[in-house]
């Protein structure tokens, strides 16, 4: 079991030799996404450690989707790259937590690479700034003492800035303080499925900008085979200056949550104050990628990073303010079954 206390590492790479061994898998990963509005353009970048339980694949990955709207619909290009485990080079103790997969890096402050496969390339050169200082860790603590779940699960920036550049078959785009956030996970497997999205770039009923993030997941895990928990909901939303956290285990049991292939709505409800929100994504805006487990089981990413999404701003259940996010909503489904109608690019 990864160490709780690791969390204050936010970045820092979690693996050992000493987490692997007979029977015992380990999965990490890094990810990243960040939105242009005006562009209608958006990039997700993935780096990953698999170790499966058996020993018979350990490998470090980097992984990358470019989502670009135009009246045609949604261009994707998503492209993978599989390297040994002997790539993943973490950096020195001293240094800013990051690391080297081959000629990919990641750090707090930095992240470039390429990924080049079947003729096509995806280039980055991006510099991360946090716009504040906010983190998000998803899973209830009294769960993590009594380790009835395992994994750790950390929204290390839930509101970065980028600048720099990225670049898919030779065609060059600039990134100035885009919005975006970054995350962190690792464990000994996978859960079952889960929906996972973000936002923060939301406007108000006259167009303005609001202070507003919210940063969701629903989740079940595993127990064993096809058997798997009921559905636990955690939840930040933070709004004019204040972070809402729903994050305890009865309430993360309860929230009001639901997710299929036609969009999510949520209800989080804290005090005289509530936020109801509705995530939508047409066909199109989603690219599918394959995940595996430790055990070698696949799971199935259903992923856009150009989703829309509303949230209704209650108080005393009167409706204060209507907030709305236009393609620039990060929304994920993962499950154990493929969509027959969303063809998996990776």
């Amino acid at each position: 079991m990864v160490s709780r206390g690791t969390l204050a590492s936010g970045n820092r790479p979690l693996w050992s030799p000493a987490l692997e061994g007979p029977g015992r898998g380990f999965q990490e990963v890094w990810y990243m996404k960040l939105n242009d509005a005006a562009a209608s353009r958006a990039l997700w970048l993935r780096f990953t450690i698999l170790v499966r339980s058996d020993g018979s694949k350990r490998v470090a990955e980097t992984w990358a989707i470019d989502f670009h709207c135009g009246e045609g619909g949604v261009a994707k290009t998503a492209l993978k790259r599989t390297c040994r485990l002997d790539a993943f080079v973490p950096n020195p103790p001293g240094e800013t937590p990051g690391f080297h997969i081959g000629d990919c890096a990641f750090s707090d402050k930095a992240t470039r690479g390429v990924i080049e496969r079947d003729g096509h390339a995806i280039r980055w050169e991006l510099e991360l700034r946090p716009a504040r200082d906010l983190a998000f860790d998803f899973v209830p603590a009294s769960m993590a003492r009594a380790r009835l779940i395992k994994n750790t699960a950390l929204t290390v920036f839930e509101d970065l800035r980028f600048s720099g550049w990225s670049e898919v078959d030779g065609d060059r785009v600039a990134w100035r303080d885009a919005p975006g956030m970054q995350g962190h996970l690792a464990g000994p497997k996978n859960g079952h499925s889960w929906a996972w999205g973000h936002c923060n770039l939301f406007t108000d009923e006259t167009g303005q900008p609001v202070d507003c993030i919210w940063d969701g997941l629903t989740a079940r895990a595993r127990l064993g085979g096809s058997r798997a928990t009921p559905p636990m909901t955690s939840m930040l939303i933070h709004y004019e200056g204040r972070a809402y956290r729903l994050n305890r285990f009865r309430r993360a049991l309860r929230a009001p949550s639901q997710f299929d292939v036609d969009g999510w709505r949520f209800e989080a409800v804290f005090g005289a104050v509530s936020f109801h929100g509705r995530v939508r994504a047409a066909r199109d805006q989603f690219a599918g990628v394959t995940y595996e487990d430790t055990d070698g089981s696949l799971l199935y990413c259903y992923n856009s990073k150009v989703s829309d999404m509303t949230i209704e701003v209650r108080r005393d259940d009167r409706i204060e303010k209507t907030l709305t996010a236009m393609g620039t909503t990060a929304f994920e489904i993962v499950t154990r079954e493929r969509w027959d109608d969303v063809p998996l690019l990776i």
